[in-house]
């Protein structure tokens, strides 16, 4: 099992924007047979940061999914909204479970 982060950090004022663009991010991965993201806000350090996480039962898989996510409009319109309020790219770590 791994589990994959993103960090998306919002241009000031941006957050509550992004946050709701994330939200429909996750109702249209889900849609699309994707496992769904936990979305978090951080509530100390950067102002307005969202971290969502999502498990997969393998890096193959994962990586496996990449092309068909961008194949995926919903999705990626909704990625095309989320970009211009970031105040940069988003940060990703993939991170393996050990029992």
């Amino acid at each position: 099992m791994i589990m994959v982060r993103r960090v998306y950090m919002p241009k000031p004022g941006e957050g509550g924007k992004l946050l709701r663009i994330v939200r429909q991010i996750n109702a249209e991965t889900v849609k699309a047979g994707f496992p769904p993201l936990t979305i978090f806000t951080q509530t100390h350090g950067p102002h307005g940061m969202v971290v969502t996480e999502q498990q997969w039962e393998s890096l193959a898989a994962y990586e496996e999914s990449r092309d068909r996510v961008r194949q995926t409009p919903a999705i990626t319109g909704s990625f095309s909204e989320a970009y211009p309020l970031l105040a940069e790219t988003h940060h990703t770590e993939i991170y393996r479970r050990v029992e």
